[in-house]
């Protein structure tokens, strides 16, 4: 199958101009004068690549720990809907049985909608101090056990771990090795440890300023960095950032953007179950682990705990978001597009160009989702939302 993508105004290759792209079988064979096949018609708006969220865990009521196919096929219509052609599925900290059935449970989705890239790990290497929303109880070092993230190396691709653990360092050059990416988050270390992991492989930050430590001292009075500020000065570290103005405050976010830039920042939207579900209580999790959750002024709080629970914004809205607040409009779309493509090694993704994948956002003039194109076939928005 051939289309054309007409009349647009195509971000490609770091700049924006007139142009047609042409799709051939999924994949873009020109982006220039040329027309070829079916035309769809871009009526002269901005075209950007389909965006990435390498860190979610769901929405439309939906969670990646869910064993179902429904619960996975509604996150991948969520995603698609929002503009992110690609994600990374999360997981929580559970026990490692519960774990791996989320896992399997993802492995045998036949991907219909948006792509699933792999799997992300969001614990149980996480710290006991820096916890969050995780459960402290299933909190496990590396050390203790790592034979199911090696168990499922055909599509975890990403594992989040604090770099104080026992065993942090020798856990991130194996998954280095086998092509996991290592993002280190939710801890209570000093530079000495994250430098460590780092020098193993570990090259980004999970959603930098929440749950990353700051600097602290340990046993003598000498004062250590934190996982923040090495983070923030370290250009082999790509930060992860939630930008919804709760997470990180915008007037923070520009302070990140003017020491990492749009190379070394990920959007990402970390989101929950509850994202794109009306404002009002709701629940993570179920049984005697249930913990409420409401959706209030843009985002999700734990109301018992005074603290932020997760995002409910797509990555799709921190665009626009930040282009608001005088973020140029080329590294709002980097910092969604081929700086995830890159920290995940998926060369086929992340631009418009020929020999990626025909993956393509048409945007409204406020950078609204006007239409998706997916491997080339234009998406039936109205059939992607829940019934």
């Amino acid at each position: 199958m051939t289309v054309t993508v007409k009349n647009a105004i195509v971000y490609s290759e770091g700049k924006f101009k007139d142009a047609n792209i042409i799709i051939e079988d999924g994949v873009i064979i020109s982006v220039g004068d040329k027309v070829k096949g079916e035309i769809i018609d871009a009526k002269g708006k901005r075209c950007v690549a389909g965006y990435i969220d390498i860190h979610t865990h769901g929405g439309w009521g939906k969670d990646c720990m869910e064993a179902s196919e429904e619960a996975i096929d509604t996150i991948c219509r969520y995603h698609l809907f929002t503009g992110s052609t690609s994600f990374v599925p999360t997981t929580m900290t559970a026990s490692v049985e519960d774990i791996n059935i989320a896992v399997d449970n993802i492995r045998k989705y036949d991907n219909k909608y948006s792509r699933i890239l792999g799997v992300h790990l969001e614990g149980p290497y996480l710290a006991q101090k820096s916890a969050g929303a995780h459960p402290p109880q299933l909190l496990i070092p590396p050390s203790k056990d790592s034979s199911f993230v090696w168990n499922n190396v055909d599509i975890v691709k990403r594992v989040t771990l604090a770099p104080n653990l026992d065993g942090a360092d020798e856990f991130c050059k194996k998954a280095t090795q086998k092509g996991i990416q290592v993002s280190m988050g939710h801890d209570d270390s000093i530079d000495d440890e994250i430098y460590a992991c780092v020098e193993s492989g570990a090259n980004s930050v999970t959603h930098m300023y929440n749950c990353t430590s700051r600097p602290s001292r340990r046993v003598t009075p000498k004062k250590h960095l934190g996982l923040t500020e090495v983070g923030l000065i370290d250009e082999r570290i790509v930060a992860e950032v939630i930008a919804d103005d709760r997470h990180v405050p915008n007037t923070l976010f520009k302070m990140i953007y003017k020491l990492k830039g749009a190379k070394g920042i990920c959007l990402v939207s970390d989101s929950l179950s509850v994202s794109g579900m009306p404002k009002g209580d709701y629940y993570l999790g179920s049984g005697s682990s249930a913990q409420k959750i409401r959706i209030e002024d843009g985002v999700a709080i734990l109301p018992d705990l005074n603290t932020y629970a997760g995002s409910v914004t797509p990555v799709g809205k921190m665009v626009s978001n930040l282009y608001g607040i005088g973020i140029p409009l080329e590294d709002c779309i980097d910092m969604c597009t081929k700086t995830p493509a890159k920290l995940i090694g998926r060369d086929d993704l992340g631009d418009i160009a020929v020999g990626k994948l025909g993956d393509v956002n048409i945007l409204n003039d406020d950078l609204s989702i006007y239409a998706t194109i997916l491997g080339g076939v234009l998406v039936d928005r109205e059939s992607l939302k829940v019934k």
